[in-house]
């Protein structure tokens, strides 16, 4: 079981609330205020049924999709999880309302909000500390980096610096009132990064008082964009499932192990997938990566045993 040798997002919240509990995409209905980077196509990455708050229906199908999630996991326990794009792009106003009625919802003891360091200033983050307060405790920002390596970045077109996200988080620490949680959003296997510089963002990343998560995501190629049009002009390599063992294997050794790694892998539709290819389910590369960890003496935090 990779829990009893990570830190995983389940594990986080079976301790906070005893149970597990699900995450339901919500998505603001506002679109990406940048949409220049290489990798992005929103379609690949949120799914087709993602809630749109104040949508005609939208409760309806809220309480569908929690229907169907209570008989599969046997939870009655969920986090709104606005995971588009850049969900704190829009009026303090609008996006207040849109995350104080998802919380408002039955079974909503979460908010999980994806945005980017360029869109957090003070204002958004005192708006979100506000929306939250009297509903949850739990209120978790994904905080796109990708990587701290600058070259990587402009390669990227992200349209940030690192020093931003380090900034956006101590804006976090400064008017966050002690409330919100940073997971920042890990690229591995990025061209022209060496291990060490992959380390070296992990590290680096997790090294502030307000973060208390990562996720992860190998580059991947997504049909459409510009990223796909580099690769087959480039070539670059990119990683196949033993080297990004290897990789994930040495970065979770040194994770600290209070840190919550919420995702190990980045999946989306067949159809949208040039490459890499490694054509196993999530399900296969998690007991995979379990029993690579297992067989290398790995556990968060703690190096090889």
């Amino acid at each position: 079981m990779l829990d009893e040798r990570i830190f995983t997002f389940n594990k986080y919240m079976n301790k906070v609330f005893g149970k597990r509990v699900s995450r339901i995409s919500f998505d603001t209905g506002i679109t990406c205020p940048w949409n220049k980077c290489v990798f992005c196509r929103h379609d690949s990455f949120v799914p087709e049924n993602s809630i749109v708050v104040f949508n005609e229906g939208w409760k309806k199908q809220y309480e569908k999709t929690k229907d169907f999630l209570e008989k599969r996991y046997s939870t009655n326990l969920f986090a709104a999880y606005f995971q588009n794009g850049t969900s704190t792009f829009g009026s303090l106003n609008l996006l207040f309302k849109i995350f104080r009625e998802a919380l408002s919802l039955e079974g909503i003891v979460a908010l999980i909000i994806s945005t980017r360091p360029d869109h957090l200033g003070k204002e958004k983050i005192e708006m979100i500390v506000e929306a939250a307060s009297g509903k949850t405790e739990e209120v978790w920002i994904e905080l796109g980096l990708q990587s701290i390596q600058d070259e990587s970045l402009r390669w990227l077109k992200r349209g940030h610096d690192a020093d931003s996200y380090f900034k956006a988080l101590d804006r976090i620490k400064k008017y966050g009132n002690g409330v919100i949680k940073v997971a920042p959003h890990i690229i591995l296997g990025i061209p022209g990064e060496t291990v060490d510089d992959m380390v070296e963002t992990v590290v680096e990343s997790v090294n502030h008082p307000v973060v208390k998560g990562v996720k992860f995501h190998h580059l991947q190629i997504h049909k459409g964009t510009e990223l796909e049009s580099l690769y087959f002009k480039e070539k670059f390599k990119l990683l196949d499932e033993e080297s990004y063992f290897s990789i994930i294997g040495r970065i979770i050794s040194l994770i600290p192990e209070d840190i919550v790694i919420s995702r190990l892998f980045t999946t989306s539709p067949g159809n949208y997938l040039v490459a890499p290819k490694w054509n196993k389910n999530l399900q296969y590369m998690l007991e995979k990566l379990d029993d690579w960890l297992i067989k290398n003496n790995i556990v968060q935090g703690k190096g090889r045993i």
